[in-house]
């Protein structure tokens, strides 16, 4: 009877050891499946919120799903990603990583928020195929790529001819395609090719032109992020232009 005892002790004993190995072995494939990227190069100050705290960013540092990553005034970083895809976050600059998938066993962002500021992607590799998708989210519009290197800004201040809105995003192609839509239901959408832009006022286009973005008070494009992010993205509001080219002046939402 004792004997019979001590063996289903040692059986309980002996489940309760595999239970712990397999939390073990399997913590590190959870963490794997959680990181989308990598922070390669960092200019200035930066902070990471994540799970309710705040961290300074660092190189080499990984990047989570879910994370808030803001930049400083003087700040200004790139997330390495699968493939040699990259996101350069410009100066004073707010992105959040809503979303992710699985690229060749490694994960990727596929969903990215862009609350505030600049915002660089080059998407190359696997992560542009047909099987995975990537989108950037600004407050009033979409960014879908169905290309390779795009930049998109947007920010909350007036703008010339536009008295009642207070909504911008711009949007900047350097190669490829990507799909440009308003935040509608169903939305408004359009193509913008390589060197195209474009901006959404409020809920509507206020039109787009080739050739570049030219200069808005004194700020181009190409003199923007610190040394070292990679990337030149003009940090002022409004540095990708707006209004203009007779186009017609989006209203408003309603109050």
């Amino acid at each position: 009877m004792k004997n019979g005892s001590n063996l289903s002790w040692l059986r309980v004993l002996s489940l309760v050891v595999l239970a712990i190995i397999a939390m073990v072995a399997t913590a590190p494939v959870a963490n794997a499946q959680s990181t989308v990227g990598t922070i390669t190069q960092l200019a200035g100050t930066a902070n990471i919120q994540r799970a309710g705290a705040t961290i300074a960013a660092a190189a080499n540092m990984p990047v989570m799903l879910h994370d808030r990553i803001a930049t400083d005034a003087n700040g200004s970083l790139t997330i390495g990603l699968v493939d040699n895809s990259s996101l350069q976050l410009g100066a004073s600059s707010t992105i959040v990583i809503d979303d992710s998938v699985l690229v060749n066993g490694v994960g990727a962002p596929s969903k990215v928020g862009l609350l505030n500021g600049n915002l660089h992607s080059i998407i190359v590799g696997a992560m542009r195929g047909s099987s995975t998708t990537f989108e950037v989210n600004t407050p009033n519009a979409i960014g879908a790529v169905r290309g390779t290197d795009f930049q998109m800004h947007t920010d909350t201040n007036g703008r010339q001819g536009y008295p009642d809105c207070f909504q911008f995003t711009d949007l900047s192609v350097d190669d490829g395609t990507v799909q440009f839509c308003n935040t509608a239901t169903p939305p408004e959408c359009k193509d913008v090719k390589k060197g195209e832009h474009s901006t959404m006022a409020c809920g509507g286009f206020a039109g787009g032109s080739a050739g570049g973005l030219g200069v808005v008070g004194g700020t181009a494009l190409g003199v923007g992020l610190a040394a070292g992010a990679g990337v030149g993205i003009a940090a002022g509001a409004g540095a990708f232009g707006g209004g203009g080219n007779g186009e017609k002046k989006p209203k408003s939402p309603k109050k």
